[in-house]
């Protein structure tokens, strides 16, 4: 009977503290002037796909902005989008009540995701999935070229080749990655066209080098020049 009171008291006191934090969450919001609200719902569609967590720091002094509080219909804009969202930043806010701008300096830390180095990696090493990590961390610390961990950026790092060695949990780099030469000029190519229920395949001369995803042109036995686009080693598709 005890164990049975207890439990009630308990979810009546989980209950009651859930609405508080509730209550909470919508009288802070509710504080908020319009132009807070529109500042940070700015911000927040800005920030990385990888963010995990983040805070938005107003650093213009609050009476600075007190004309901004009686607008009713504000929007926001950078005012030089900046490279990656993290670190101070100006931000235009447009009041159409009046027409006027106000500038405001906002300071953006964000907890992201970004891929690394699982392990050593030797220069020129042709990379894998598994020589792929994923590490959480403050964004405003990576380099300028740092690879978040997006699919589409897994992607372009499977297959790559290194410039350089990277020690484990080193933060991969756009600028550090290249793509293999698989196509030399004067290589022949199967240059396969697909269709519903059929194949056709054809052979050329390639007329450049490249890599997968480059277009290059081919000299088919015709002599004519066709674009195509590299697919593997040996094979392209015709480039409409």
């Amino acid at each position: 009977m005890l164990n049975t009171m207890e439990s009630k008291y308990s979810r009546f006191f989980l209950s009651a503290a859930l609405a508080l934090v509730g209550l909470v969450a919508s009288v802070s919001a509710a504080a908020q002037s319009n132009w807070q609200q529109t500042l940070n719902a700015f911000v927040e569609q800005q920030l990385p796909a990888t963010t995990t967590a983040h805070t938005i720091k107003v650093l213009t002094p609050t009476a600075a902005l007190a004309d901004l509080d009686q607008c009713v219909q504000v929007t926001a804009q950078f005012n030089r989008p900046p490279p990656r969202l993290s670190g101070r930043m100006m931000v235009r806010m447009h009041c159409a009540q009046t027409g006027t701008d106000h500038y405001i300096q906002i300071d953006v830390s964000a907890t992201g995701d970004y891929l690394v180095a699982a392990h050593d990696l030797d220069a020129q090493q042709l990379l894998t999935r598994s020589d792929v990590a994923t590490m959480t961390g403050d964004l405003q610390d990576l380099p300028r070229h740092a690879l978040l961990a997006t699919p589409e950026n897994i992607a372009q790092v499977e297959g790559s080749q290194l410039r350089r060695g990277l020690n484990a949990h080193s933060v991969l780099q756009e600028n550090l990655l290249v793509k293999p030469t698989l196509v030399n000029y004067g290589d022949t190519l199967v240059i396969e066209v697909h269709g519903e229920g059929f194949q056709i395949n054809r052979t050329g001369d390639a007329m450049d080098t490249g890599a997968i995803g480059d277009i290059i042109r081919v000299r088919l036995n015709n002599r004519q020049l066709l674009r195509v686009e590299i697919i593997a080693a040996g094979r392209a598709k015709p480039v409409q």
